[in-house]
């Protein structure tokens, strides 16, 4: 492992972390991300590229010293935390190369997806994919409006599952509704309409896409006008809404307990 003492915060790799935590614009434009935390940075599948490992010196070595990486750069407790952007840092961080998929890298395999539309925030996006994971959806379709994907508070909130559910990115809406139509997907989408059932009403068929819209304006018409079947969730203590994230994993559990 090529190990490098620094003490400067001038360092290239200190300001191109800096910059990465930041910044949509230089993540897109340098194909990288930060990852943050002892365990995520753990759970790194072989696969993912780590170009810089940035450590403190008051970490245990234990804690990285087989974490395959080009460079990894100790420094002291101070400078470390003036990278970091949690409360409570752990004292590591990798440089990682993004894994950017488009409809034409996706392996299409049969089962449930997500469709995201304009999903803004993004604690609701990580924990979506995190739920995505841990229910076995085979893949995340992502429009252009949603929130960066790679911005830390998303990555930190996935809890490493980023790694392990295809996601698509930068598409359009109606791009991917034609795209999964073809390949015999039936769609069903969070609205409320008059031809809407309660999400536990629905028979869901094994090839599925569950849309989920913006948190404040929902889903577009177009999603609404494309769709197969819309649905909703009862909600009788009569809250307006519910999280989207919280409404996402409620309809994701009913489509694995109509197909356990």
């Amino acid at each position: 492992m090529n190990k490098k003492y620094i003490t400067s915060a001038q360092n290239p790799s200190i300001k191109l972390a800096k910059e990465l935590l930041k910044k949509r614009a230089v993540r897109r434009k340098q194909g990288l991300f930060v990852i943050e935390g002892i365990r995520a940075v753990k759970e790194i599948p072989s696969h993912i590229i780590i170009q810089t490992l940035l450590v403190s010196e008051t970490l245990e070595e234990q804690y990285y010293e087989h974490i395959q990486t080009k460079e990894t750069l100790i420094m002291p407790e101070n400078l470390f935390q003036s990278i970091s952007e949690t409360a409570a840092p752990q004292g590591i961080m990798a440089i990682v190369h993004r894994v950017d998929l488009g409809l034409e890298q996706l392996n299409f395999q049969e089962g449930a997806y997500l469709i995201l539309e304009n999903l803004q925030d993004p604690g609701n996006l990580g924990t979506i994919i995190r739920t995505a994971h841990a229910f076995d959806f085979k893949g995340i379709f992502m429009t252009k409006g949603c929130v960066d994907l790679y911005s830390p508070k998303v990555v930190r909130s996935t809890m490493s599952s980023l790694f392990y559910t295809p996601i698509v990115v930068d598409g359009e809406i109606e791009t991917y509704i034609e795209y999964l139509k073809k390949k015999g997907v039936t769609i069903y989408t969070t609205a409320l309409n008059d031809q809407a059932k309660w999400v536990y009403d629905m028979q869901f068929e094994k090839n599925m896409a569950i849309v989920i819209g913006n948190e404040g304006n929902g889903v577009s018409d177009y999603c609404i006008e494309h769709t197969d079947y819309t649905m909703i969730i009862p909600m009788p203590g009569g809250a307006e809404s519910l999280n989207a994230s919280v409404a996402t994993a409620i309809c994701m559990y009913e489509v694995i307990r109509q197909n356990k």
